[in-house]
């Protein structure tokens, strides 16, 4: 059930992350909230979503890079892209 509540920045970052490394390829945001949906079978907010891919593109060990207006990918990603995300 989803109160409206924010979702904790830990898990959601976690599972952008791993759609991200899965995929191996650039994503627009809106793709990366739905596969995460899909991929813990939950919804997550949207808004935290955002937060998460934006807060980690700055700073000494960024773990996203920002390629176009609302794409992001990975900086080291892993080698085999996810089966069906080609």
């Amino acid at each position: 059930m989803n109160l409206g509540l924010p979702a904790k920045e830990g898990p959601v970052l976690e599972t952008v992350t791993l759609v991200l490394e899965r995929v191996g390829k650039p994503m627009r945001a809106r793709e990366i909230h739905a596969v995460g949906c899909k991929l813990i079978g939950k919804p997550l907010l949207w808004k935290s979503v955002k937060a998460a891919l934006s807060a980690d593109v700055t700073g000494e060990h960024p773990r996203f890079r920002r390629v176009g207006h609302g794409v992001y990918e990975m900086v080291e990603g892993l080698d085999a892209p996810w089966p069906g995300f080609n």
